[in-house]
């Protein structure tokens, strides 16, 4: 018997590990609704040509091969033009071309970490940030983001969890899965607060530019005149719609602050060789480029958001907040019946098949009763799934 590593048990992904109850259905026959993964290719919506063409003609004409670690030359100037254009000023040997903004955050908090170590992660918050933690022998600590509060943290909840074992802090503005926006003055504050207790803040700020009001301020241009370390994670994978092209970064603010650490991350980088290659050359188009795609993909989600809203809202027994970015739903239900909330998903995958993701994926109390949908779906089928949702809800209410 080759048994696995013990520290696999601490890995944890729910957005996908709940699939599995969705397979057995299909296998039995019955057609499942997902609204458990942001993936907007599943639901029509197709990248933009300009950035399709360039990666075509790479694969065709151009060179496809091992690129340098830290990626392609013109990826990583482009990449850095667009942080010194938000006021953040960057230079092409302080960008990491990655496959998506997941594996720049696994080089960055494996680089940065011992076992035992801790991190604030906010909750709810991606799950991939824990999960990582799991498999390194750290631990996450949750500063909790409260409904009532319109899921915004509390500076003062983060400071109170910071003792001599915490590394860094992650701050995932806008938020998934809420769809929340901290404003520029707690991100400030936090920042702050990290400086003074010499704390690496990791910003994810994929989806910085799907927001349907301002977009928040870049907590690296804070960074740079504060003089801190910060890195920043962003990806084409959603404002492009391809997330299976795997295109993420990181980008270093203050560089000469964390050398150390920006070495051990190059190295790690090294030993996997490259990101893929081909996707590299979409990089260049889609932030020089025409960027109407963003402002009408926008536009449709914004109806789906308020037809979403609007649903759920209706439900007798659940309620939500208005997502100000991003495509996702937090939902809550106001009486799970003596179960944790991944059983009633999984109850409620069973009853109607529809697939959503359990609240305590993303680090809330499994009693607290939260659901994360998606709403990437057009208007008929949200409206059939919330149907079928609020069916179950007045059946077990009975």
């Amino acid at each position: 018997m080759i048994n696995p590593s013990r520290r696999i048990a601490s890995y944890q992904y729910a957005i996908r590990n709940i699939v599995a109850a969705a397979e057995v259905l299909e296998r039995a026959g019955r057609k499942v609704t997902y609204l458990n993964i942001g993936d907007p290719q599943v639901f029509g919506f197709h990248p933009p040509p300009h950035v399709v063409e360039p990666v075509q003609r790479a694969l065709r004409d151009r060179f496809t091969g091992y690129a340098h670690s830290k990626g392609l030359f013109e990826a990583r100037k482009a990449i850095a033009n667009y942080a010194t254009e938000v006021q953040a000023p960057t230079g092409p040997e302080d960008v990491i071309v990655t496959s998506g903004a997941s594996e720049a955050a696994d080089l960055v908090l494996t680089a940065l970490l011992n076992e035992g170590d801790e991190v604030l992660l906010p909750a709810p918050g991606y799950p991939l940030y824990a999960a990582i933690l799991g498999k390194l022998g750290a631990t996450a600590t949750y500063y909790a983001l409260e409904e009532t509060n319109n899921w915004q943290p509390t500076v003062a909840q983060i400071s109170s969890l910071i003792n001599t074992r915490t590394k860094a802090i992650v701050l995932i503005n806008p938020n998934n899965p809420t769809g929340a926006v901290i404003p520029d003055k707690t991100t400030r504050e936090i920042l702050k607060l990290a400086n003074e207790h010499h704390l690496l803040v990791i910003a994810d700020e994929v989806y910085r530019e799907l927001c349907f009001t301002k977009s928040p301020t870049s907590a690296s241009v804070f960074a740079e005149s504060m003089g801190m370390p910060l890195i920043t994670l962003e990806s084409l994978s959603k404002t492009h719609l391809i997330p299976g092209w795997r295109v993420g970064w990181m980008r270093f603010t203050n560089a000469k602050n964390m050398t150390e650490l920006i070495r051990a991350i190059n190295q790690l980088a090294s030993g996997r060789l490259c990101s893929p290659t081909p996707t590299q050359y979409a990089i260049k188009p889609a932030l020089e480029g025409d960027r109407t795609c963003i402002t009408e993909f926008l536009d449709q989600i914004r109806s789906r958001r308020d037809c979403a809203v609007g649903q759920i809202q209706a439900i007798e027994g659940l309620s939500c907040t208005t997502p100000e970015a991003a495509f996702y739903l937090m939902v809550k239900v106001h009486d799970l019946e003596n179960r944790t909330d991944e059983q009633f998903v999984l109850d409620m995958l069973d009853a109607t098949a529809v697939l959503v993701v359990h609240g305590s994926g993303f680090g809330c109390a499994p009693w607290e009763g939260y659901f994360r949908m998606v709403y990437l779906a057009n208007e008929e089928a949200l409206k059939s799934a919330s149907d079928k949702i609020k069916e179950f809800v007045s059946t077990r209410r009975r």
